[in-house]
């Protein structure tokens, strides 16, 4: 075997979080129903199959550092870099890792798919593009998002840009420039997703998490289903709350 040939081993989840959030302070590891966001996002990491390797990258920052305890008391590596060149701090925690590739993951996701992270994976390892995504069409929901990059692909996003923007969000030089690249999307089976939310990005989507968590027997492995129709109901009875005032 090539030293850069992709496998699981050379593979890792690595979860991009931090504490400074404009629109939810602290939202990293505020709580969900007893359990801090992200520990919620490793629980359902911890039931992926064809990676089980997770790195959580944050920031240098000493205001990161309660994201770094709670690693720690995890169990999960940490790696910590630029606050904002976070495609930087990427690239540094897969290769400070040793990975040939690792696949993204959005810290605020507390409801992230396994079984689309499988896919996804699953998809990187046997047609081996630059970069496997399910958001380019997205046809999931946004929450659930997953980006498996091969690692040339990122040292080639760092030389060809030093645009704040591409270089904060990731992967997005990758979407302007698809027709460069091997790029494989991974789309839902049909739209039964479509216009839906299970992230957590405003303080309204924390009530919503919890509320949601409340109604889960197993939130760890919860089917993408039946969170996002619990996500539509809890929508709806806002909007209904909000006729009836």
């Amino acid at each position: 075997m090539s030293a850069t040939a992709h496998t699981p081993e050379t593979g890792a989840l690595i979860v991009l979080t931090r504490l400074d959030s404009t629109r939810v302070p602290g939202k990293g590891l505020v709580d969900l129903g007893g359990r801090p966001l992200l520990g919620r996002v490793l629980d359902r990491l911890g039931r992926c199959e064809v990676l089980n390797r997770i790195i959580v990258a944050t920031t240098d920052r000493a205001c990161d550092d309660p994201v770094a305890d709670f690693a720690a008391i995890e169990g999960i590596p940490v790696y910590r870099g630029d606050a904002q060149d976070v495609a930087l701090r990427i690239t540094e925690a897969a290769a400070a890792a040793g990975l040939t590739w690792f696949a993204r993951i959005c810290g605020d996701s507390p409801f992230v798919d396994p079984e689309t992270v499988d896919r996804v994976a699953q998809t990187f390892l046997t047609e081996r593009p630059d970069i496997c995504t399910n958001v380019h069409p997205r046809t999931f929901p946004i929450g659930s998002s997953v980006e498996a990059v091969a690692m040339p692909a990122m040292t080639r996003l760092l030389k060809a840009t030093r645009d704040a923007d591409h270089r904060e969000h990731v992967t997005a030089w990758f979407y302007e420039n698809a027709e460069q690249l091997h790029l494989i999307n991974v789309a839902a089976p049909d739209e039964r997703y479509e216009g839906t939310s299970v992230a957590v990005d405003w303080p309204e989507e924390v009530e919503m998490a919890r509320w949601i968590l409340t109604h889960l027997d197993e939130p760890a492995g919860a089917r993408l289903e039946a969170i996002v129709e619990l996500a539509r109901a809890w929508r709806a009875e806002q909007r209904s709350a909000v006729g009836e005032a």
